[in-house]
């Protein structure tokens, strides 16, 4: 039975992906491009930015390895605030046909911030360090945090495409129903990234930064 459900689960996502897979490619695209450009940002800073960047990273790594004790709680809870809140951006702005343009920025701004994360903590800590600093801290949460940040993108667009080319109220209505429960699965998702982030990715992270 759990098989057979598992199958079922799979076979829903194989289908969204392969019927949506022009969105989920220009979304892929617009992902890189944001890491691309946040590794350029970094750089290209000077010197005293990057020195400022290398302090606050540094910092944060010698809090770790001081044992310093960290507000797990409060972590999770300004996380959680915080994905959910896109999640409701992402569906509100999926909503409208405005919104289009925004979706794509999301999913940049995202690129830009992982990107940013990469070079700076190579900067910091150099490559070799850097790099396993990277995979500790911010490799499981966005795991799960960037399908779910694609799947209620691709529902947005494509709520957008349909208020664009089908102004009836009923099939409009209806896509904003769908698009609303998407949105809910997508944030559930968004909340279960953050607990990954706070107790499994900072735990992986206290216990790695004291061999590296």
């Amino acid at each position: 039975m759990k098989k057979d459900r598992n199958r079922i689960y799979l076979e829903i996502i194989l289908k969204n992906l392969q019927e949506n897979k022009k969105i989920y490619i220009l979304l892929l695209i617009f992902l890189l491009i944001g890491i691309v450009f946040g590794v350029f940002i970094i750089n290209n800073s000077d010197e005293v930015q990057k020195n400022e960047v290398s302090e606050y990273i540094n910092n944060f790594v010698t809090t770790l390895k001081n044992n310093n004790s960290i507000d797990k709680k409060e972590l999770v809870k300004v996380s959680i605030k915080e994905n959910i809140l896109m999640g409701i951006i992402l569906w509100f702005v999926g909503s409208t046909i405005i919104g289009l343009p925004l979706i794509y920025f999301f999913v940049l701004y995202k690129g830009l911030c992982i990107g940013y994360t990469i070079s700076s903590a190579i900067i910091a800590l150099g490559t070799g360090k850097g790099v396993i600093f990277c995979l500790s801290s911010i490799l499981f949460q966005n795991i799960i945090f960037i399908p779910a940040l694609f799947f209620i993108a691709v529902s947005s667009t494509k709520l957008c495409y349909a208020i664009m080319k089908n102004r009836t109220k009923e099939n409009i209505k209806l896509g904003i129903i769908k698009h609303s429960i998407l949105s809910i699965i997508s944030g559930l998702f968004f909340m279960l990234s953050s607990l990954v982030e706070v107790y499994i990715s900072t735990n992986l992270l206290t216990f790695i930064i004291k061999y590296i």
